[in-house]
């Protein structure tokens, strides 16, 4: 039996009701959410559907077809729902329940990819309807993707809830209704939930933590390790969530711990993650290179496998998660195994389903009137140079929730400089609400978007980091773990993860890495000369050569550039990925080593001196060879080139304006 204390000390009462009721409890107070199932209207949540006496809706006049759904590039899952089409225009339903105070209805609808025309009809009691007018998808495509479209009435009205749908073109597909009344759920905000991560920077420091699956159809989580069940992962244990799977039931022995650990003098950082259940116990990837292990250990770093205990999470804004763990293992990404339903650890980060985040959530009280609403972060945008400099603008959409409150919500800014609203008042029930930035110089810009309604008052950070777009000259004075965006820069040269680039000012390298979207490297394809735009990354200075690690794709220039070798004069520890032309004596020791890194499978030729192309790569200015040429004719060699000439003294020498330096740039009279 798994010890218990811990869980009992933190004393939370956590429940969540999932029922069968065709009813949904949907993300607003006072608001109740019925899914289409079938062409007669009949709603239903899970399996069970309504019987169409005690709730749900009567068919007016029957639909086309029912819709399962489809699943885009992404692997996300879309509802389509009921199918209205021009043969069954007028189809509609009428709901069993009587509905008083209704103030507001959320159609949730798609169309044709391409197509689809009418008008969604919407009537209250004997009251007069209203209706959205339906258009054409603004791009070819887009049609099949579900969106939401608002009748709000500006009287409340009362009676029973009566749609049709007028269909002049293709279809009309309708998913689902949510109603806004008296007799609408509870609000998930004025009880302790687990809630759908959609963003890296929701997770604290000490927030606990539900492993879900993040296929939209799994109703899986993850549990305990178990060594009678698995010495190799976690087994997965049943769960509910709820139909739009934004939340999960509270399962408190299945919770896990996470600890927040800051890379030192970087904005990034690891987590180490605590069963809550065993107590200082932690989850680890201890599987070498054969296993999926997945387990649990009583320390974060071992002499084998380095910091198996540690992790990095990114998260895409529909929750699927990237969860990679910083040891050495092989197998490190943390996935769910649907043929065998466990969860644990894979090398390839798409062979398996990805997991899902469920936080956990404090109620904002289920008696005083409450505001609740996320934080807002845009994050760290680019600002590419310009003349004139145009600015950087962005916008995201929030849920504003509330709770009891009889008046609607003001929304202010308090600076409002670089920020603005959609609207500055919201809808007591709670509303969305778009922020927008625009900004035309680099800073961390922060505000506060102020809620408030009848004296509760809620306060929202909203921040923006705008960045620069760097030169590399600018780029490699940077600290470790900076985010950087670079201008334009052509590849010198491509060996496996290595790709060096350059620009007017300088030379660094691009380590790279899998592309989350594709699991694909990000340089896949590229070759010497290719011009490239729009990369970003993290900078770090790899024990004296600068790089960058790539966070996300770059664009590709068709028409390539011609990429001729530096021919310098000196050469010191600055020069660190310069693809430049040194014409080494053969015959004699040299201090540095041409290695053949990039497999050319070049013969070096110890009794003639040639030109060679390289790669300086280390801050001990180890060479990698890229080419090289016999010099059969001193007078014409790369060197003379620069009025220099070569002397054989036994090392890498350039002679300039009758001065001797070596390979290192210094001067050297003695060899004059």
């Amino acid at each position: 039996m798994r010890k218990m204390s811990y869980l009992c000390s933190m004393k939370r009462n956590i429940l969540i009701l999932f029922t069968c009721l065709c009813a949904y409890v949907s993300a607003y107070a006072g608001v109740t959410t019925y899914e289409f199932k079938n062409i007669k209207w009949a709603s239903q949540v899970g399996a069970t559907p309504c019987d169409g006496k005690t709730d749900g809706w009567t068919c007016d006049k029957e639909a086309s077809e029912y819709m399962t759904g489809r699943t885009d590039a992404q692997g996300r899952l879309y509802s389509q729902g009921v199918s209205v089409k021009t043969g069954t225009s007028g189809a509609g339903a009428t709901s069993v329940k009587s509905f008083t105070s209704v103030r507001r209805i959320d159609f949730n609808f798609c169309q044709n990819a391409s197509k689809g025309r009418g008008i969604i009809y919407v009537q209250v009691g004997d009251n007069p309807y209203d209706s959205i007018v339906v258009t054409k998808p603004a791009t070819s495509g887009s049609g099949v993707y579900l969106r939401d479209s608002i009748v709000r009435l500006s009287t409340p009205y009362s009676g029973k809830i009566r749609f049709w749908i007028s269909c002049t073109e293709n279809a009309i597909n309708l998913n689902a209704i949510s109603i806004r009344a008296e007799e609408g759920g509870t609000n998930p905000f004025t009880q302790a939930t687990y809630q759908l991560v959609t963003d890296a920077k929701q997770l604290k420091d000490s927030d606990l933590v539900i492993f879900g699956v993040a296929d939209g159809v799994t109703n899986k989580i993850m549990g305990y390790y178990d060594p009678e069940v698995s010495k190799n992962n976690i087994h997965a244990v049943a769960a509910k969530y709820a139909h739009n799977r934004t939340e999960v039931e509270a399962n408190e022995e299945m919770a896990y711990l996470f600890h927040y650990l800051p890379e030192p003098g970087g904005t990034n950082g690891v987590w180490y993650i605590e069963d809550v259940g065993y107590g200082d116990l932690f989850l680890v990837a201890d599987g070498g290179r054969t296993k999926n292990k997945l387990t649990l250990w009583d320390k974060i770093e071992s002499p084998s496998y380095g910091n198996f205990g540690m992790w990095t999470i990114t998260i895409a804004d529909d929750g699927a998660a990237i969860v990679e763990n910083q040891g050495t293992s092989e197998r490190k990404f943390m996935q769910y195994n649907a043929t065998d339903q466990l969860f644990g650890c894979y090398a390839d980060r798409n062979s398996q389903t990805k997991v899902a985040l469920y936080r956990y959530t404090e109620a904002i009280g289920t008696d005083e009137p409450a505001i609740a609403a996320p934080m807002v972060n845009f994050g760290n945008v680019p600002l590419y140079s310009s003349t004139p400099l145009p600015p950087v603008s962005s916008s995201k959409t929030i849920e504003v929730n509330a709770n009891k409150l009889t008046e609607d919500i003001s929304a202010q800014l308090k600076e409002g400089s670089i920020f603005s609203l959609s609207a500055t008042t919201l809808d007591r029930d709670g509303d969305q609400l778009t922020i927008s930035f625009s900004a035309s110089e680099e800073g961390h810009y922060v505000d506060t978007l102020v809620l408030s309604s009848t004296g509760v008052v809620k306060q929202v950070p909203v921040m923006v980091n705008v960045i620069g777009v760097k030169t590399v000259a600018e780029a490699v004075q940077a600290n470790d773990f900076d985010m950087i965006y670079l201008n334009d820069v052509v590849v010198t040269k491509k060996y496996d993860k290595y790709i060096f680039v350059r620009d007017e000012t300088g030379s660094m390298l691009i380590y790279d890495t899998e592309n989350p979207t594709t699991g694909k490297p990000y340089g896949q394809g590229l070759e010497n000369g290719h011009v490239l735009t729009n990369v970003q990354g993290r900078f770090k200075n790899y024990y004296g050569v600068p790089e960058i690690t790539p966070t996300a794709a770059w664009t590709v220039a068709t028409q390539k550039q011609t990429c001729l070798p530096e021919i310098v004069e000196k050469v010191d520890s600055s020069d660190v990925c310069r693809y430049i032309t040194v014409t080494p004596d053969t015959k004699h020791q040299t201090p540095y080593t041409i290695v053949d890194q990039f497999n050319t499978g070049i013969y070096v030729d110890e009794e003639e001196p040639f030109d060679a192309v390289v790669m300086i790569v280390h801050d001990e200015l180890q060479l990698w060879l890229v080419s090289q040429t016999p010099m059969t004719d001193l007078q014409n060699s790369r060197c003379t080139m620069h009025n220099a000439k070569l002397i054989r003294n036994g090392r890498f020498v350039i002679v300039h304006n009758d001065h001797v330096y070596n390979i290192l740039g210094n001067e050297d009279a003695t060899d004059r």
